[in-house]
């Protein structure tokens, strides 16, 4: 076998091969027998057929599969003997072949950078401010308050306004549409809210208890709920209730409904330990990605244009993912989708350099995952998931999964490891 290896770039190889007449005639018999087995042609009885007959027949189907055979044989070789650690299957061109001639034919490839990545220790970095203010407390209590509130019936006789929580029934039916009736006994709508639309809070505003409004709801094209997109649906809507939300006030009372607590200063307390606890994990992950972008923009080497197109696909895909459980059709978005796909791109590149970097600190400084850690990140998926481990073990064994997760806690061990060696100063946060 004649190679010879051909720098394109970096990471960019050719290999021009040429396998011996004597192995590829030797392989092109070997096919040709097994043909001969196999094969029925008029006139020959099966297993009968002369190898002179089978070449001639079956000249394509054998040379094909030859090619099959040798080309993917004869790369892996010539790449071991040379050690070069490839990204993906090759591309192979310029196939030349004649019978009895040599085979030859190129081999396009990437491989892995040789990275030299020394500058990981004494990264410059800031240290997040994780201190709690008054008015955070107060936020977080005023929410408390909301998710603790209760709707109670308007006492006074008057009508709906603004604010108001309406108890309704109604029915909504669209002309020429073979779907049953919309029906809803006694749903509430907020008059104003969010998520109300106008069309109810228009007509709804103003009607008292036992009144009855009959009005049209026109929904736009895009509409998340799919049967009723485009469609003009015309509501029968009776007002049953008038409600309004009740919050109840902060005092000790509300902190003992809430939990182990006797007063409201020890919720209070609660509440700043739970907002520290957020902000500390929320500032470390901001830290670890600020030192690996460091890393990533005072390293410069190529990167291999296979993972960077692998990790778009991934990116792309999870926001149309995304999108779709938002009630989204990415298709009647209004965007710039080249754009889209030019930043995702850009980030994409990013991802991999990153990675790249994190393997090469991992591999110089002896970093990896233990069976305790993966057996301890199984059994705490399990727990969360509230399935057992036997079941996630199963869908960790799919698709590589079992892999990734080593990879993962590998990666947190070596951002662990930049952490505690960053140059890290004190915040110059004010605020």
């Amino acid at each position: 076998m004649k190679v010879e290896l051909i720098d394109v770039s970096e990471v960019k190889k050719n290999l021009d091969i040429e396998i011996p007449q004597d192995v590829v005639d030797g392989e092109i018999l070997q096919i040709a027998r097994e043909f001969a087995r196999k094969a029925r042609v008029p006139g020959f009885r099966p297993g009968k057929v002369p190898i002179n007959v089978v070449r001639n027949r079956f000249k394509e189907e054998i040379v094909s599969e030859m090619m099959q055979h040798l080309l993917p044989k004869y790369f892996s070789e010539a790449a071991q003997s040379r050690e070069l650690d490839i990204v993906d299957s090759p591309q192979f061109e310029k196939i030349d072949y004649a019978l009895g001639q040599p085979l030859r034919f190129k081999a396009v490839f990437e491989i892995y950078p040789q990275l030299n990545v020394s500058n990981y220790v004494g990264i410059p970095g800031e240290e997040a401010s994780i201190a709690v203010e008054e008015p955070e407390i107060a936020a977080t209590l005023t929410r408390l308050q909301e998710n603790m509130a209760e709707l109670s019936p308007v006492e006074e006789q008057r009508p709906a306004r603004e604010g108001d929580f309406a108890e309704i029934s109604f029915t909504g039916t669209a002309p020429g549409s073979e779907e049953q009736p919309l029906t809803a006994e006694k749903a509430v709508c907020e008059i104003g809210g969010k998520t109300t639309l106008k069309e109810f809070t228009d007509n709804l505003m103003g009607a008292a208890p036992g009144e009855e409004r009959i009005f049209p709801v026109s929904y736009r094209p895009d509409y998340p709920e799919k049967k009723l997109a485009g469609k003009t649906v015309q509501y029968t809507v009776r007002m049953e209730a008038i409600k309004e939300k009740k919050v109840p006030e902060l005092g000790d009372e509300f902190a003992q409904g809430l939990g182990d607590y006797k007063t409201l200063d020890e919720l209070k307390a609660k509440v700043r330990q739970d907002l520290e606890k957020h902000k500390k994990e929320h500032a470390q992950e901001q830290l670890r990605e600020k030192l690996l972008e460091w890393l990533e923009d005072n390293n410069d080497f190529e990167i291999p244009e296979t993972l960077v197109k692998r990790q778009l696909q991934i990116r792309v895909q999870r926001l149309l993912r995304d999108l779709s459980r938002q009630g989204i059709n990415p298709e009647r978005l209004d965007v710039d989708w080249s754009k889209i796909q030019e930043d995702q791109r850009k980030q994409a590149t990013r991802d991999v350099k990153g990675s790249l970097i994190l393997d090469f600190i991992s591999d110089k400084e002896g970093i990896g995952s233990t069976d305790e850690e993966v057996e301890a990140e199984v059994q705490r998926i399990a727990a969360e998931t509230d399935r057992p481990r036997e079941k996630v073990m199963e869908v960790l064994n799919r698709d590589s999964g079992l892999d990734r997760l080593k990879g993962q806690i590998r990666n947190k061990k070596v951002l662990d490891f930049l952490q505690e060696r960053a140059q890290l100063q004190p915040s110059s946060n004010t605020d």
